[in-house]
């Protein structure tokens, strides 16, 4: 079985775009420019990321979508809102 994401945030005022994923053990992955750039685990770890990051950028929470796969997470990447 393939492992799912579900993209909670999405940043749009970097250079590259960026999206902040959680996976089904609400693991949050911040995933910028086709890759993965950092992991953070434990509760609330998509709010904590994206609160980290806001320093620097606006994050946008996303409502609940379908799930991904890694590959559509990476054409999303290249396509951020």
């Amino acid at each position: 079985m393939s492992t799912r994401y579900t993209v909670r945030y999405c940043c749009d005022d970097r250079p590259t775009p960026a999206l902040i994923v959680e996976d089904e053990r609400g693991t949050a992955y911040l995933f910028s420019g086709g890759t993965l750039q950092s992991k953070v685990c434990g509760a609330g770890a998509s709010a904590r990321l994206a609160d980290l990051l806001g320093r620097t950028a606006t994050w946008t929470p996303l409502p609940t979508p379908p799930s991904y796969s890694l590959d559509d997470l990476r054409r999303l990447d290249r396509a951020c809102p």
